[in-house]
Parts: C-alpha cells; structure tokens; sequence
C-alpha cells in the first residue's frame, strides 16, 4: 500500500466514523516503519475523535516544530482547534441564544458537534444558509460572533462580508475581502475575495460618492445661509448630477430672499421658482469664478 493509498484509507474510516479503525491502520504503519508527517496529522486528528485530544496536541506539538513548513501551518491550525475544543458545548448554548434573537431555526449547528473544526465547518454552512434564506442579520451576526469566539478561518470573514453585501453595506464589505485578500494565507480565499472586490467595484464607487454627498449636505445644514449656498455651489460642482444638493442650495437661496427681499412673498410661485434658478446658476458660476483665480 502507498502512502497515499494509506492515508486515503485512514481518512475515509475516520470520517465514516471508525476513528478506531483508522488510528489502528495508522499505528500497524508506523510500527512496520513508516515515518511521515502525514501519517502523524491523521494520528492526530483520530485521536481527537476518540476524545484523547493531549495525545493529539502532543503530535501536533511535535509536527509545529517540524522543517516542513506546510505541516507546521496545519499543526498549528489544529492546536488552535484543540483550545477551541473544550469550549465547543458552551459554544453551542451561544449560538442557541443567537439564534433566538434573531428567529432563526438552526439547520447546521446542533448539540452533537462535538469537534471544533466540525462545528466552525457548520458555522459556515449556517451563515451561507441563513444569508440564503433572506436572512443576512442573522448570517453577519453569526460570523462576527464566530471571530470573537476564536474561530480563526478566511471563509468566515468572506461569509462576514457578502452579509454585509446582502445589507447593502458594500464599503465595509469590500473592507472585508481587502483585508482577506492581503493577509490570508489561504490562497483560495484570497482569490475568492479579489474576484469580489472585481464584482463590487463599481457599486462601491457609487456608495463612496453617495456618501461625500450625504456628509457634504449634512455640512450645509450646520452653516449660516451665505455660507451654506456657497458650499452646496461647490457641491454641484462636485456632483452635478445630484437633485439633493441642487434642492437644498435652492432652500438655502429661498430662505435668503425671505429674509432680505421684503417683496419676495409677493411673487407667485412660478415666479419664484425662476428667479431662485437664475440665482443658482449665479451662485454655481460665482463658485466657478472662485475656483479659477489665482491661489
């Protein structure tokens, strides 16, 4: 038997549910002289199906300190998933609690989860459901619960941010797959996430430019008349396609000629309503005439 075949073996019984078996095949290798890392993760990973999790931290211990640097990352990996391990039942009882909050009925999660790397397998599954389901509160609620309780996978954060997405929060969306696609030592997820970030580009744009006009027009609100009616001038000039900023420049220049045209109530509202675009456009191109003197 290869040492493919052999690890291939050990991994079908283990995730059949014959962890015994599997760590039995494993052990009669290693006595008849098979020495491989591999061999020794799968060790591990059967041991923790049989609940001896300190034999299991000793080999990874072990295969952490190792050369071969891929085994170390696993090892690692796994010892974090070993500290995870005792917590997995009050875990359960969280994520029961959240759930409720947010009326959902969980399809992945349940009481008989007992490994951690299982239960953050059925966090994933749980937020791509629950997302799915029209129901991506509960889906970002649960990612963001999973970080702070430890779990350390990419997909979590790419789970985080496509329920960011759904609740059209795509700046902090696209923040996410950043983060993703310049830190995780995932080469899956980092792909995954620059496909996103391609996918949203535009649409965040828009949102980066929605939300400069909003604070440029909350800016306006906070200033005297005069200098509200200038900034929203440059406003228009920033965007000039926005209806929001024509509006308010257009209240702002109404509320002046109120106050300081005796004869302006006089006026019918059509009337009005020309004047007021005669003075806009007078206002904008006095702000263009600024613009353009010399600094």
């Amino acid at each position: 038997m290869t040492l493919r075949e052999l690890l291939e073996q050990a991994i079908r019984l283990r995730s059949s549910g014959q962890a015994q078996q599997s760590l039995e095949l494993l052990e009669r290798a290693k006595a008849q002289g098979v020495t491989n890392g591999w061999v020794d993760d799968n060790r591990a990973r059967a041991l923790v199906k049989l609940d001896r999790l300190e034999e299991a931290r000793d080999l990874w211990q072990g295969l952490e300190a190792g050369e071969d640097l891929t085994l170390r990352t696993v090892a690692s990996q796994n010892l974090h998933y070993l500290d995870l391990q005792d917590r997995v039942e009050l875990f359960w009882q969280q994520v029961q609690d959240l759930a409720q909050r947010f009326s959902w009925t969980l399809l992945r999660l349940n009481a008989d989860l007992r490994d951690a790397a299982d239960f953050e397998f059925a966090l994933l599954e749980e937020a791509v459901l629950s997302r799915e389901s029209g129901a991506p509160e509960m889906s970002l609620a649960l990612m963001e619960w999973a970080q702070a309780a430890g779990f350390r996978s990419p997909w979590l954060n790419d789970n985080q941010a496509r329920a960011l997405l759904a609740l059209d929060q795509v700046i902090d969306a696209c923040s996410v797959w950043r983060l993703i696609r310049d830190s995780s030592s995932e080469a899956a997820a980092r792909q995954a996430a620059e496909e996103m970030l391609q996918t949203c580009q535009q649409q965040e744009r828009q949102e980066q430019l929605r939300q400069r006009e909003q604070a440029l027009l909350a800016q306006a609100a906070d200033l005297a008349d005069q200098e509200s009616a200038e900034h929203l001038a440059r406003g228009l000039l920033t965007f000039p396609d926005s209806a929001d900023c024509e509006q308010a420049l257009l209240e702002r220049l109404d509320q002046l000629r109120q106050r300081q045209d005796q004869g302006w109530s006089t006026l019918s509202p059509w009337m009005q309503r020309q004047e007021l675009a005669v003075e806009l456009f007078e206002q904008v191109l006095l702000e263009v005439e600024r613009q353009l003197l010399p600094s």
